[in-house]
């Protein structure tokens, strides 16, 4: 990485050490879904109309300024053969914006969402026919901009089942909560090209891993995660897939909050092996 595309800001920050990360759960079970609860932020309910204002100097950074738009996405943990994923997708080549690159589903709130959750539930069932009825929502993370099509993207993290999960006080914490079958998924063929289901053991495989930085900013250091092998329906196209940019970013806040991935070291200016 050139040095002159990182963040100025960065040459001040010095190397730090990450704290070893824990192995993800194997699977998720209603103790699980208590835990990972309590390590999010609420999600926000603020309706679309009433969000915070935003900041000055963002239409300067954008590819095509314009008025920012607010958009939802969803971040699908669930069990699949009885084993602890996140479900993705892969964008359809023929998109205007991020074609053919893997991303959580979601989309542009509109008029008629209640909020950002409301907005990511719809469109997730836009894409992949996922009723929100089958979602239980978590929590959430933070806002993000997308400078390609300048929208402020709010993360929202949820698990999802072919059933509702019933609300039982007397239910046992520690069984497997059900599977989501990935047959009863139609994924819109205008709007996602597969369905990819990544393993949560994917996430400290080191195998699969590359250091990169958000937007080239060295103190915000992430790992790109290979997936071309995960697809469903494996991709012809696709020799080398990594799910990276802003969905990696997510994707890595998401680990990092729970404890179940480190980072690469922040970036130092005066470090040539970068």
């Amino acid at each position: 990485m050139r040095r002159a595309a990182l963040s100025a800001a960065t040459r001040a920050i010095p190397r730090r050490a990450y704290s070893t990360p824990v192995a993800p759960p194997q699977v998720f079970t209603r103790a699980t879904l208590q835990v990972i609860t309590a390590a999010l932020d609420k999600p926000n309910r603020t309706p679309i109309s009433q969000l915070p204002p935003h900041p000055k100097g963002l239409l300067a950074a954008a590819k095509k300024p314009r008025a920012p738009r607010e958009a939802g996405v969803l971040l699908p943990l669930c069990n699949l053969h009885g084993e602890a994923h996140v479900l993705m997708e892969i964008r359809a080549a023929g998109l205007r914006i991020h074609a053919s690159e893997a991303s959580f589903p979601g989309g542009k709130a509109e008029e008629t969402d209640a909020d950002l959750v409301a907005a990511a539930l719809r469109e997730t069932h836009e894409e992949l026919a996922l009723p929100p009825e089958q979602v239980t929502i978590l929590g959430a993370l933070d806002a993000e901009y997308s400078l390609g099509n300048l929208s402020r993207v709010w993360p929202v993290v949820g698990f999802a089942s072919s059933q509702p999960l019933e609300a039982s006080a007397d239910a046992d914490q520690h069984t497997p909560l059900p599977d989501l079958d990935l047959a009863t998924l139609t994924p819109e063929p205008g709007e996602v090209a597969a369905i990819l289901p990544l393993p949560l053991s994917a996430l400290n495989d080191k195998s699969r891993h590359a250091p990169h930085y958000f937007r080239l900013d060295g103190a915000k250091p992430y790992w790109k995660i290979r997936c071309e092998d995960l697809c469903e329906p494996r991709l012809d196209d696709q020799e080398h897939l990594e799910i990276w940019g802003l969905s990696g970013w997510f994707l890595s806040r998401l680990a990092t909050r729970l404890g179940w991935s480190d980072t690469p070291a922040v970036y130092h200016a005066d470090d040539d092996s970068v």
